[in-house]
């Protein structure tokens, strides 16, 4: 039995896993008496100490939980983590990502409050998605992972406040691995492959590491995927197979009082198959059934190639000075696909006269701020709108470490460069000034030819379009002419340097006081180019050259931060009854922002022992978040938003019980007649030079029980609780229209701009300090080793996340809004209990291991966007089971085979009304299926 503290700490420190855990299993060597115990920094302090659990909660994956799960890029392992919510980024995410990135959302703060370190310092490498990519971590040289479930502003500054995850590369490395990796769906698609190799060496005064890494994964159709493959919506208590009223045989729609809605008895009609277009014959009445599947064209996985190197070494300079360096590249290849571009007359700003020759109808159609009726058409001649994304990331750190003098102090004098560098090229869009040309008047000539233009002013170098047949064959030559891609550069780079110091400051009777401070230098700046026929044009930057969807503008920004931090670790009392330790950690940071001024953040953290066996922790910290640079200086640029128009169907009655609607609904038609066009609505995203950071803090408190009598064993539970005020966001578009329609606040009613006949034609989204968060819940895990019996090893690992409470205030007289176990249009998947829990076995050369993912039930409120009319859709529990076996070959060559999803388990639900992509939640649900995977890795 093990009593020495300090050792029992060791042993857990040796055996902590993910509930993924390794199936290698402990070897006696790994806590023989005589083993010496060195510190170590744990994640969350910048001290140095033999114990591993502190005050702070950290859950740690080691190497050989990542070799164990498959994974060939970090954001699928890490993305399992239990206290991981909300709405992550992953290459699942098809509309609205493409770009191969991961990232992490600790309790469901977003990725922006998640901070990222390597080897302790930050990851300043900011992707296009506001946050770091995990993904470009290198897989093989990884050592383990630490995330730290609580706030950090003391001792990592802005970012750490829903917590930090710490990338830890190995430094133990001498010789060459290389490893191979593949795998495929069950329908036999998704296939990827990965390539590794590293190699190291160790010397008398240094030692150097280098690896590189290689994956390729191929992209998944939703067409292919049976949840996916239909654009299903919920209305009114009926599910439809719906989709887009842009469809291939076009929606042309006629204003109130139009002699035309009297000739077809309706408001909108639609091409009849397989008919030129030309005659009012051509046409019938609009319905439901003639909306456009767009769900077959899209992605349920994008495609991904990824190569990344990364090298580190040191080098001893005398008996007390060290030099380091580490060097971190990485290389992504990706891209989106979606169905191809829709045109509507209005939105594009397009008229299509009466003087068009291919017009049947005799009226004009479309161009903002007029009366015309709408006109709209998918335009497949043009094929699917596709990106392609190159992505670039470099991260240098070079330094100095060494004693001071003989005393216990260290110093580490580092310097760190940081690029990330991304292009992209978009293809699949018309040309907005050729566009008008092309469907704008026209005549026919002597010679029989139809001419853009009027015979008087006919317009040179113009081919006409007939979008009244635009699908036909022989119209492909002409959209030809005013087709276009375009190309966007964004760019992020990170200048730091940094001074630390840390040591012994005197001794107490329960031991020696410890220190630690440090000074920083860092510079930011991020810029983002975009293509001059998608620079959005004023007054209203709702159009460009291109589809309005793709309209954006410029963007170039900076600032510095100076900061000095300090942390002090007392220990108060030792080894006297009900006092086995008592320890108390103090930090404090300030920093100095040249755009939002200073600020002083502080931290206290509590350790108490009563006895050997039980460690309770609390700790309160102080965290803020500064703007990003996009936050203070994005120019205005388009977006597309789920959302549910509450003025659809409004009348009298609807106004007298809900009076703000009469404010919000401008335009809007008072007699029920009134129908959302489109699922989503045109937001404009753009920056506030005045913001203020977000502040708050975070308590908490736990225990952590390792019986002595009970060798393997042990168990932990934390509360925790998170208060944030002055939460920088852009103004989502469903709580502006709540705000409006509550409070009638002109500062949020006058963020819509409706047309004449109600329709939504944009939204302002700025970003702005708005109301206040809250969160709080606990965290559970226990863990068992049965070592060394008669069928093998075994270890029973389980860890999960509570979700108590989840409010967000989004203004002083707004209602509070309730988001813990629901799926939240603005927020994500907030599903109250999530866990992972797995088996491990060891036999050699045998090795197995049994995960199970689990994501608890939630509801969908509202899930129609119409309150009152459709319950509450609840959406089931899902559960994932992983299973991989492993033989190891003469203790050099390793053999893996594995299922991931071994029951098949298919993704909610949820709706196109709720979500963006393949009626799911892809940020949190499976949708490959069923995986089959192998590997091979051999040490030399």
């Amino acid at each position: 039995m093990v009593t020495n503290p300090k050792l029992t700490h060791a042993v857990h420190f040796a055996l902590v896993s993910t509930a993924t855990a390794a199936a290698s299993m402990y070897t006696p060597e790994a806590i023989s008496q005589d083993a010496e115990l060195e510190q170590i920094v744990v994640t969350g302090s910048r001290i140095r100490r033999v114990d591993a659990e502190t005050a702070s909660p950290v859950f740690t994956m080691d190497r050989s939980t990542i070799e164990a799960s498959g994974v060939t890029s970090m954001g699928e392992l890490v993305q399992q983590v239990p206290a991981i919510a909300g709405a992550a980024t992953n290459p699942a995410v098809n509309n609205g990502g493409g770009t191969g990135a991961s990232t992490v959302e600790l309790r469901g703060l977003g990725a922006e409050r998640t901070l990222v370190l390597l080897n302790g310092r930050r990851v300043g490498a900011i992707s296009s998605v506001g946050a770091v990519d995990i993904n470009m971590m290198p897989v093989n040289l990884i050592e383990r992972v630490e995330v730290l479930k609580e706030g950090a502003g003391a001792v990592y500054g802005s970012d750490a406040i829903g917590g930090v995850v710490n990338f830890i590369t190995r430094t133990d490395l001498d010789g060459l691995e290389v490893s191979a990796d593949g795998g495929w769906s069950q329908y036999g698609d998704g296939a990827r492959q990965a390539f590794g190799v590293a190699w190291g060496t160790t010397g008398e005064r240094g030692s150097m590491i280098v690896g590189a890494n290689y994956n390729k994964q191929e992209a998944v159709s939703a067409g292919d995927r049976k949840f996916a493959r239909d654009a299903l919506y919920l209305y009114g208590g009926s599910v439809s197979a719906g989709g887009s009223s842009r469809t291939p045989n076009g929606r042309i729609r006629f204003n109130a009082g139009d002699p035309l809605r009297t000739l077809y008895g309706c408001s909108s009609v639609t091409k009849l198959p397989g008919v030129p277009g030309d005659s009012l014959d051509d046409y019938r009445c609009f319905t439901g059934a003639d909306a456009y599947n767009y769900q077959p064209l899209n992605l349920v996985m994008t495609p991904a190639e990824r190569a990344s190197v990364f090298t580190s070494g040191n080098f001893n300079v005398t008996d007390n000075t060290e030099a380091y360096a580490e060097w971190l590249h990485g290389y992504t290849t990706s891209g989106y696909q979606i169905a191809e571009l829709p045109f509507d007359a209005t939105q594009d700003d397009v008229i299509i006269p009466a003087s068009n020759v291919y017009n049947p109808f005799g009226i004009d159609f479309g161009g903002l701020g007029t009366v015309n009726p709408n006109a709209q058409w998918r335009l497949k001649s043009l094929g699917t709108r596709r990106s392609s994304v190159n992505s670039t990331t470099d991260q240098i750190t070079l330094g100095l470490k060494g004693k001071v003098m003989d005393s216990s102090w260290t110093w580490d004098l580092s310097g760190q460069y940081a690029h990330f560098d991304q292009n992209l090229t978009i293809k699949g869009y018309l040309q907005s000034a050729k566009l008008q040309n092309a469907f704008g008047p026209n005549f026919i000539d002597e010679g029989g030819n139809v001419v853009c233009g009027t015979p008087d002013t006919p317009i040179p170098n113009c081919i006409p379009v007939n979008p009244f047949d635009i699908n036909n064959p022989n119209q492909r030559d002409a959209l030809k002419t005013i087709t276009a891609s375009y190309n966007q550069n964004y760019g992020y780079t990170s200048r730091t340097a940094a001074l630390d110091f840390a040591g012994d400051l005197f001794k107490l009777p329960a031991g020696a006081v410890q220190a630690a401070i440090g000074f920083s230098y860092n510079e930011q700046n991020s810029t983002f180019d975009t293509d001059t026929l998608t620079e959005a044009q004023p007054p209203d930057y709702l159009n460009c050259g291109l589809s309005q969807e793709t309209c954006s503008g410029d963007v170039k920004g900076d600032f510095n931060v100076k900061e000095v931090y300090g942390e002090i670790f007392i220990p108060i009392l030792k080894d006297v009854p009900a006092f086995q330790a008592l320890n108390l950690t103090i930090g404090t940071r300030y920093s100095d922002y040249d755009t939002t001024g200073s600020t002083t953040n502080s931290s206290v953290k509590l350790e108490w022992r009563p006895i050997t066996d039980l460690l309770v922790r609390g700790s309160y910290a102080e965290v803020f978040r500064t703007p990003q640079i996009n936050d203070l200086y994005g120019a205005k640029a388009s977006t597309s938003t789920t959302y549910a128009d509450p003025c659809v169907g409004l009348t009298p009655a609807a106004i007298a019980a809900t009076p703000g609607l009469d404010w919000f609904c401008v335009n809007v038609p008072r007699d029920g007649s009134f129908e959302q066009d489109n699922g989503q609505v045109q937001g404009l995203l753009q920056g506030t030079a005045d913001l203020k950071p977000e502040t708050g803090d975070v308590l908490t408190a736990g225990i952590v029980y390792e019986p002595s009598w009970f060798n393997g064993f042990s168990f932990n539970v934390d509360y925790w609780k998170y208060k944030l005020d002055d939460v920088i966001t852009a103004v989502d578009v469903s709580t502006a229209s709540n705000i409006c329609v509550s409070t009638q606040d002109p500062q949020f009613c006058g963020y819509f701009s409706r047309g004449p006949f109600g329709d939504i034609l944009a939204v302002q989204q700025p970003t702005i300090n708005l109301g206040k968060l809250e969160t709080s819940g606990y965290d559970f895990g226990v863990r068992y080793q049965l070592r060394d019996t008669a069928a093998g090893s075994f270890q029973f690992t389980v860890d999960a996340t509570y979700i108590d409470k989840y409010d967000s205030t989004p203004c002083d007289v707004c209602d509070t809004v309730e988001v813990a176990g629901t799926y939240n249009r603005q927020y994500g998947n907030y599903a109250q209990w999530r866990g992972l829990a797995s088996i491990g076995w060891g036999f050699d050369p045998f090795t197995a291991l049994l995960s199970m993912r689990y994501i608890d039930s939630l509801v969908v409120v509202d899930p129609d966007g119409a309150p009152g009319i459709q319950p509450d859709l609840k959406v089931p529990s899902k559960t994932y089971l992983d299973f991989t076996l492993g033989y190891t070959f003469w203790e050099k060559l390793t053999v893996t085979v594995g299922v991931d999803n071994l029951t098949d388990e298919q993704p909610p639900i949820l709706y196109q009304n709720n979500v963006t992509n393949a009626n799911t939640d892809v940020s949190t649900y499976d949708t490959i299926g069923t995986y089959y995977r192998a590997g091979i890795r051999y040490k030399f």
